[in-house]
């Protein structure tokens, strides 16, 4: 059965990227590239977003027919396929559209990204409430993303538990899939001639060891510069043989780019910089052929997966990272490269910079700044692993080796994307069988806080709509009755009534039976939704066409 996106339809800003909008085309492409489906459904908000996603899939030689664009409330047609993928957490609103139709319908499954932002922690949190199954799946794309989801869902449970004396869980299954990239693609960018041309229009001599970083340029949401600049110089100092730090990626304001500057000018001497930016139509492939090295040193909670060590690894390189969430999960210390060792304060140490966050006081960049400045990485083991690095060649290419063996193997899309559709089989199986949660019985609301308004609110009115009440015309004629019925006042929004084409044959159906019962009017048209027909009458008594007799 061919999975479902729900695509939103927001392109990824080429001139400044950010890693989940990277992600998730990158996904999006592989999914064309490599699902065993012949067709492509998806649910999108409206045309823009489907043209969006025709686009993606032509980019991956996929006809434009073999997109078939869905209804977001064709229930029947979701249920065909049997699941519904989102790439972010926002599983909460689905699962309660799901639960007006059949909760046993399809699965749903989502991807935990980025967990620091007050949103993303909501839309989690929320799930503890939300009608959720175990068919149901999170994917996270590391260990450490797995943590921390289970860390809201964890606190969840303990505060319900306590406020309500039970205890509460989420059964909603968090699998580990990587994130993956295209390796034969960065294979292609990465040969001998490229690397020759991009060394050459950086001025790089020939033994000279270039140390490159890829990604937003931000101090306060994506590394600290100071701990690469620091290690660099002290490296350059002891080294016979010349070092320059490449950083390719774009600056997000003037800030950012006066800090780094600055922090240059401050610790660079020996070590050369030079900074490359994002769209450099010079370097239209990135810098990754002119690198022997790539180094990232998160220290940043915003970060989750990490996606360019396992760039670097396609790319051939041997990598420096910290040992940090799913960085440390990817790159194998001592075969790979290095993970060098980080240091936090213990828990309990930041609860007043979660409370500011959540007040307004500080803003998401001041949460996330205030976190990575009191986060550092082992100053000894990173430039021991740098010296080590740039001074022995046979090191650098047997690290590179594995690298790219291990990136072929385990981060290629092919082996992501079958794996997405092995846990989308077993979602498939599961919920044939197992115990369904919050089941919706009849008449129950498909959401606590949405019921029937009639139901809600049926204090307002005096009486109610019964089946024992009778009906019948109040001696209007046709012509009198239609004219009232074409005021603007008088048929106000026509989707929640019966089929007006079919209004003469209730007319008629009254003219009939005078004074019939409701009961008997719901029988006499029973291809008629109930709850439409029932609303009809009441708006024929509201315009004067119909009086309501109460019953007994």
């Amino acid at each position: 059965m061919p999975a479902i996106i729900d695509f939103d339809g927001h392109p990824p800003d080429d001139d400044k990227p950010i890693g989940i909008d990277v992600a998730t085309r990158e996904f999006l492409r592989a999914f064309f590239r490599h699902a065993e489906q012949n067709q492509f459904p998806c649910v999108c908000p409206n045309d823009v977003a489907f043209t969006n996603f025709v686009e993606y899939a032509g980019e991956e030689n996929i006809a434009s027919p073999r997109c078939i664009a869905l209804n977001r409330h064709d229930e029947a047609g979701i249920e065909a396929s049997g699941v519904l993928v989102r790439y972010d957490p926002g599983l909460v609103r689905q699962a309660w559209l799901r639960r007006q139709h059949g909760q046993r319908r399809y699965s749903l499954t989502g991807i935990a990204h980025a967990s620091a932002s007050d949103a993303a922690m909501r839309a989690i949190g929320d799930y503890m409430t939300a009608p959720l199954q175990e068919w149901d799946a999170l994917i996270c794309p590391s260990r450490a993303i797995q943590s921390a989801v289970l860390s809201i869902i964890d606190a969840w449970c303990v505060y319900l538990g306590e406020k309500f004396g039970m205890e509460p869980n989420c059964p909603i299954e968090l699998p580990i899939i990587p994130l993956g990239v295209d390796t034969g693609h960065l294979a292609r960018i990465t040969g001998g001639e490229f690397r020759k041309d991009q060394r050459q229009k950086l001025g790089l001599g020939d033994d000279e060891i270039a140390i490159l970083y890829v990604g937003r340029l931000n101090f306060v949401a994506k590394a600290n510069p100071l701990p690469l600049f620091i290690a660099a110089e002290e490296t350059a100092k002891r080294s016979l043989r010349p070092v320059k730090l490449l950083l390719n990626g774009y600056f997000n304001d003037e800030e950012n780019e006066s800090a780094f500057q600055e922090a240059a000018t401050s610790i660079l001497d020996k070590a050369s910089l030079q900074i490359v930016r994002h769209g450099d139509q010079s370097f239209p492939d990135g810098l990754w052929a002119a690198a022997d090295i790539f180094c990232s040193l998160s220290d940043n909670i915003q970060e989750s997966f990490g996606l360019t060590p396992v760039e670097a690894m396609a790319a051939g390189l041997p990598s420096i990272v910290s040992d940090w969430n799913g960085y440390r999960e990817s790159i194998r210390h001592g075969v790979d490269g290095y993970t060098v060792p980080t240091l936090m304060p213990p828990p309990g140490s930041g609860g007043d910079i979660a409370y500011r966050y959540f007040t307004r006081q500080n803003t998401y960049g001041d949460y996330l700044g205030a976190q990575s400045q009191s986060t550092s990485v082992d100053m000894g083991a990173l430039q021991q692993a740098l010296y080590q690095l740039v001074n022995d060649d046979g090191m650098r290419k047997t690290m590179a080796a594995a690298a790219k063996q291990r990136a072929e193997e385990t981060y290629d899309w092919s082996h992501v994307i079958s794996a997405y559709e092995e846990l989308w089989d077993e979602l498939t199986q599961r919920r044939m069988s197992a115990v369904e949660l919050a089941e919706r019985v009849d008449q129950q609301p498909f959401h606590p806080t949405h019921p029937d308004p009639f139901d809600m609110f049926q204090s307002f009115a005096t009486t109610t709509l019964e089946m024992d009440g009778r009906v019948k015309l109040s001696g209007l004629d046709w012509e009198q009755s239609f004219a009232r019925i074409k005021l603007k006042t008088g048929l106000v929004y026509s989707g929640t009534l019966m089929e007006l084409e079919e209004l003469p044959f209730l007319i008629g159906h009254l003219e009939a039976n005078p004074e019939a019962s409701v009961h008997e009017i719901l029988a006499a048209l029973p291809h008629v939704e109930p709850a439409r027909l029932q609303r009809t009458l009441v708006w024929l008594v509201k315009l004067g066409i119909c009086q309501y007799l109460p019953g007994a």
